[in-house]
């Protein structure tokens, strides 16, 4: 399927093959790769498109951003500033893990386009929707998960000015290998949400720090700085604090705001309580005078890491800041016994809990990943089960049983050729696993080599049992694994 770029056409084709619309003429194909396939938005300044790269053989699917701006004169001049700007900053930051990577910006028919990665998933607007508010453990893993990110984006002099929850995508799978190899390759994975839309984002240095320029960001989140056209760090901090109010309450951030006494109110709307200690930082990160906010992202991590240990309700126990700086030190220890328990006793979503508390306290455990995956995997969670695999083998490179099992599952996913290559990654480390072997001589059949396949399925057949009974709960097995 092929989509029309067209404004004033915008007509829907098959074959895929075909190059220029029927009906305008008009060249479909962006850059001589970039096919759109289907419309999934429509703002002020443009439209958006889920496309596929054919420039390559497994047509991963990515992003067209086309800038239509439906105004004119000075402001449209403007509007194609800000365009210009995300391509610039997408290509400055797109390289972290939670931020959408540029692949091209260009001019085509007299438009601009750029080009992205496609993150699929929900963004935080829809999930409340869907779901309903954030409890204190989900705002705590918001924050947890994005500040790193504003760090980040901070440290290199960029600041964001509009983040809301309209523009934190939550990933839900990395299903084309355009996006498993960029997460393979980054250095750090540090969560499923990303931060996107970076067109109102600005660069800052000693000479325009603090000045004042235009007026950028969204009704109610914008702090009172940017108001009169001025953004600081601390300015995406109060962005995020409003995000977290409004995610916790499902209430317009202009309803948490008593214009008359000059303060929020957003605890008046929580449907359940939140603990004394992140109320009082969600209350400094939406302080009005930008002085009295967290100056820096990493602050606010340091605070948050000095709460104490959140299980269920008010955790303002006097015990419970040792409780939690104990857990710590143990590195999530006692998470992970509690999560093994649960497992045992067939608590799973227990024992999910447990392990996510352990990855809280130490982020980089391979095998919290792992165990957390292999669970996921047994209750039919398959998407989440291939994140924490991916994390288990991007933090442990020789964790064969994690490529082993990203493998089947990406096979699960038909993706057949990342199947391979995962699979090949396991038996690399451990070259006697007869059933990895079986999985490879499937998964290349379904690439088409025939000759490879059965080159595999004899070096299976080699290392098979003697025992006849072995060999058929073994081939029982590996067919087992592949359709659950």
């Amino acid at each position: 399927m092929s989509y029309c770029l067209n404004s004033e056409c915008r007509k829907p084709y098959n074959p895929s093959g075909t190059r220029f619309c029927q009906s305008c003429g008009t060249k479909l194909l962006l850059g001589d790769r970039y096919r759109a396939i289907k419309p999934i938005g429509q703002g002020g300044f443009g439209r958006t498109f889920l496309a596929v790269d054919e420039y390559k053989p497994s047509q991963p699917q990515c992003v067209i951003k086309q800038f239509f701006p439906q105004i004119a004169g000075a402001n449209a001049e403007k509007a194609a500033e800000l365009f210009r700007r995300e391509a610039a900053r997408l290509d400055e930051l797109g390289k972290h893990a939670q931020i959408p990577e540029l692949f091209a910006h260009f001019e085509q028919d007299d438009r601009q386009y750029l080009v992205q990665q496609f993150i699929e998933g929900r963004n935080l607007e829809e999930e409340l929707k869907e779901a309903g508010t954030f409890n204190e453990k989900q705002i705590r893993s918001l924050l947890g998960a994005l500040l790193p990110v504003l760090q980040f984006v901070h440290d290199r002099q960029v600041i964001h000015r509009d983040i809301k929850p309209a523009n934190i995508i939550r990933r839900t799978f990395l299903g084309n290998q355009m996006a498993i190899e960029s997460e393979l390759e980054k250095e750090t994975v540090k969560g499923d949400l990303v931060l996107v839309d970076f067109g109102a984002s600005k660069v800052v240095n000693d000479q325009n720090f603090g000045q004042t320029g235009t007026t950028i960001g969204s009704a109610g989140y914008v702090p009172p700085e940017q108001l009169v056209g001025k953004a600081f760090p601390a300015s995406d901090l109060y962005n995020l604090g409003v995000t977290c109010i409004y995610l916790m309450t499902q209430v317009s951030p202009f309803e948490l705001f008593d214009v008359v006494e000059g303060r929020w109110v957003w605890r008046e709307y929580l449907p359940s309580e939140v603990s004394h200690g992140l109320g009082l930082i969600l209350d400094k990160l939406l302080a009005n005078d930008v002085n009295l906010r967290y100056q820096s992202a990493a602050e606010v991590l340091t605070a948050l890491a000095e709460l104490p240990y959140y299980v269920s309700g008010n955790s303002t126990g006097k015990g419970a800041g040792n409780s939690s700086l104990f857990a710590r030190v143990l590195g999530g220890i006692p998470q992970v016994i509690r999560g093994r328990i649960m497992q045992e006793m067939g608590e799973s979503e227990g024992a999910i809990a447990s392990y996510d508390r352990a990855l809280a306290i130490r982020p980089n455990n391979h095998d919290v990943w792992y165990k957390k995956g292999c669970l996921c995997y047994q209750l039919n969670r398959h998407e989440e089960a291939l994140l924490c695999f991916e994390k288990t083998v991007k933090i442990k490179q020789n964790h064969w049983q994690g490529w082993r099992d990203r493998g089947l599952l990406l096979y699960k996913f038909k993706k057949y050729k990342q199947a391979v290559d995962s699979y090949f990654k396991s038996l690399e480390i451990e070259p006697n696993q007869t059933i990895v072997w079986l999985w490879l001589s499937l998964a290349i059949k379904q690439t088409g080599d025939e000759k490879k396949a059965q080159m595999c399925l004899e070096k299976a057949k080699e290392i098979l049992p003697n025992n006849p009974a072995q060999t058929a709960d073994l081939l029982w097995s590996a067919w087992e694994s592949l359709i659950r």
